[in-house]
């Protein structure tokens, strides 16, 4: 029985994570040129031009076209909210998964922890 279950955690984790991929993939590409990019270079050259219309549908919730309206979109909310809570159960069967060896917890526990403590420590240190 505990078999089965596991099979099917694993067969959600991973329709729920290949699903959502794509979306995930640009929001983190966009985040990261964010990020990574200056205010004053971001409206230069072809790739930013880009990047800055991709980055429309990460911050507002919309892709910029040539003469059309610009609004969020309720529906793409809807759908970036069934990503996010998609997300949080795929990152939660994960952990349980990475959980079923007992010999794994510790380490599990660890890398968990130091998932916290060095980015918090990269902010605070700044």
């Amino acid at each position: 029985m505990r078999a089965k279950w596991f099979l099917r955690l694993r067969q959600i984790h991973t329709y729920l994570s290949v699903f959502f991929s794509p979306l995930l993939l640009l929001f983190i590409f966009t985040g990261g040129w964010q990020t990574f990019t200056p205010d004053d270079s971001r409206d230069k050259g072809a790739f930013n031009t880009l990047m800055l219309k991709f980055s429309s549908i990460h911050t507002d919730n919309y892709f910029p076209r040539n003469g059309a309206e610009h609004h969020a979109s309720a529906t793409f909310k809807y759908f970036v909210a069934a990503m996010v809570a998609s997300l949080m159960t795929s990152i939660l069967i994960g952990l349980i998964l990475a959980c079923q060896n007992r010999r794994n917890i510790p380490w599990v526990v660890a890398a968990f922890l130091l998932g916290i403590v060095l980015p918090a420590l990269a902010l605070f240190l700044a």
